[in-house]
C-alpha cells in the first residue's frame, strides 16, 4: 500500500503524539499519519511512575535544567515554549486531573493513578483530530534526500514533504524502541552519540553489603568526583544482591554511564549528622557496645555488618567491645565508613532495565528552535532519540512533550511557508 501525506510521524509515544496533535491544533487541513511499531500507543508511557504516570514535575521550569544530565542548553527553547504548567493545563483541558506529591520530589501524577486513562485520552484526541494511525509497522528503509520523503514500513510505503522521527531510544526494547533506526540514520550522515543506559542500578565490587539486599536507607548523600566538580545527590538507596539501587543511585548512574567500570562512588549514610555529633553518639555510653550506641540511627543489621567489615579490615574485633575500650583511631575508621564509604563500580544495569536512553542523535545536527534536522530539510526529531536525558521525577517525559510541541509548531510554520 502506498499513500501520500503532508506529515508522517514515526513513533506513537508522548513526543510523536504531542507533535501530531500540535500540528492539527494549528492546521486543520494537513493530512497526518502517525505510525507505531507496536500494537498500541504509549507503550513505554505505561511504565512511568510505577504505572501511575509521573508525567512531569512541579518545580519552576527554570529548575528543570539542573535536572538535565546531557545538553541542557539545547532544551531551552522547547522547555520554555511548552512548560510543565502548559502540560498540566492541557491535561485538565482534556478532562483528566493530576496530583502533586510535594514530599516525593515534587512529582506530578495522574490523579486517577492509571496511565491507561492518559493513553485512552491521547488516542481519542488523535482520532478526533482525523489523524491516521498505523499499528504494528516498523521502519525498514527511508529516503530523506528528495523534497518528497519516503518511508518504507513493513507493510506499506508512505510519502510526505515532512517527516518527524520520535521512536524513543534503546531502553525497554520490547516496547519497540530497539535502536534499529539509529543505524539507518547513521547511514544517512547523522552522528549517533553511543546509546547507553540511564537511570539504572549499579553493581559494585564490594561484597559486604550483599546480606543487606532489600534494606533501604533514606536521605543519604551519594557523590562522585568528576574532572570539573563533585556530583552530589541526596535521596534514598536500597541494597541489592549485586550492589546498589534506589532513586539516588539511579540518578548517579546517569552521570557515570559513559565510563562506569571501576568508577568510585561515595556514600554518607548520615549526612544530617555531623562527624563530631556521631563521635559523641558512639561514646555516649562507654559501657555499651558500638552497635547499641548507634541503635535507632541506622538499621541494626546494617550497623552490625558494617562493624564486622571494619573489624575485618582493621584486624581488630570491635563487635563485642564496649565503646570505652575502643581506640580513637579505630572509631575514626568506623566513622569514615559511615560518612564516606567508598564503593567501586563493577558495572551498571543493562539497556533492557534502563528507565531512559542516554545518547542518540547529536544535538549539533538539530536546530533547537524547531527540532528540524540541519542535514535534511523537512526532517524533524523529538523525544528520547535525541542526545538529551534527565534525572527521575517526570523530567524526561516533559522533555518528550516539549520537544514534540516545538517540532509540531515548526512543522506548521514550514507547511504554511511552502503553501504560499
Amino acid at each position: 500500500m502506498r499513500k501520500d501525506y503532508d506529515l508522517i510521524v514515526v513513533g506513537g509515544g508522548p513526543a510523536g503524539i504531542m507533535a501530531a496533535l500540535t500540528v492539527r491544533r494549528f492546521d486543520s487541513d494537513l493530512e497526518i499519519a502517525l505510525v507505531e511499531s507496536g500494537q498500541s500507543l504509549g507503550q513505554k508511557l505505561r511504565m512511568t511512575g510505577g504505572g501511575r504516570c509521573n508525567f512531569t514535575n512541579n518545580r519552576p521550569i527554570e529548575e528543570f535544567f539542573d535536572m538535565v544530565v546531557n545538553n541542557k542548553k539545547f532544551l531551552y527553547s522547547s522547555l520554555y515554549s511548552f512548560t510543565n504548567e502548559d502540560l498540566k493545563n492541557l491535561i485538565r483541558k482534556w478532562g483528566l486531573d493530576y496530583s502533586i506529591e510535594e514530599d516525593n520530589d515534587q512529582k506530578v501524577y495522574l490523579k486517577s493513578g492509571k496511565t491507561q486513562d492518559f493513553i485512552r485520552v491521547l488516542e481519542e484526541k488523535l482520532i478526533d483530530a482525523g489523524i491516521d494511525i498505523y499499528y504494528g509497522s516498523r521502519v525498514e528503509d527511508f529516503d530523506l534526500d528528495e523534497e518528497k520523503k519516503s518511508v518504507v514500513f513493513s507493510d506499506h510505503l508512505l510519502t510526505s514533504k515532512q517527516v518527524l522521527f520520535a521512536i524513543g531510544g534503546k531502553s525497554y526494547p520490547k516496547t519497540g524502541s530497539d535502536g534499529k533506526l539509529y543505524g539507518f540514520l547513521g547511514d544517512k550522515g547523522y552522528d549517533i552519540v553511543s546509546p547507553r543506559p540511564g537511570l539504572v542500578p549499579i553493581d559494585i565490587r564490594e561484597t559486604w553489603t550483599r546480606p543487606l539486599a532489600g534494606i533501604s536507607l533514606h536521605n543519604v548523600l551519594v557523590w562522585t568526583r568528576d574532572r570539573k566538580k563533585n556530583i552530589e545527590i541526596f535521596g534514598d538507596i536500597i541494597f541489592t544482591h549485586k550492589g546498589l539501587g534506589g532513586p539516588a543511585i539511579l540518578k548517579m548512574s546517569s552521570y557515570i554511564n559513559k565510563n562506569p567500570i571501576d568508577k568510585e562512588i561515595f556514600i554518607d549514610f548520615l549526612p544530617h549528622i555531623s562527624r563530631d555529633e556521631l563521635y559523641r553518639q558512639v561514646q555516649s555510653d562507654g559501657k555499651k557496645i558500638l552497635t547499641s550506641n548507634l541503635k535507632g540511627i541506622l538499621p541494626n543489621n546494617f550497623i552490625k555488618l558494617l562493624v564486622e567489615d571494619v573489624s575485618f579490615e582493621l584486624g581488630v574485633d570491635l563487635v563485642g567491645q564496649a565503646s570505652a575500650n575502643i581506640k580513637k583511631q579505630n572509631i575514626d575508621f568506623l566513622l569514615d565508613r559511615i560518612k564516606q564509604s567508598k564503593f567501586t563500580v563493577k558495572n551498571i544495569g543493562s539497556m533492557e532495565t534502563a528507565t531512559v536512553t542516554a545518547g542518540g542523535i547529536s544535538t549539533k545536527q538539530i536546530n533547537p528552535s524547531s527540532m528540524e534536522s540541519r542535514i535534511h530539510q523537512g526532517v524533524y526529531f523529538a523525544g528520547e532519540m535525541i542526545d538529551v536525558d534527565a534525572l527521575t521525577g517526570g523530567f524526561n517525559l516533559q522533555i518528550a512533550f516539549s520537544t514534540g510541541y516545538m517540532a509540531g509548531t515548526a512543522i506548521c510554520e514550514n507547511a504554511r511557508a511552502k503553501s504560499k
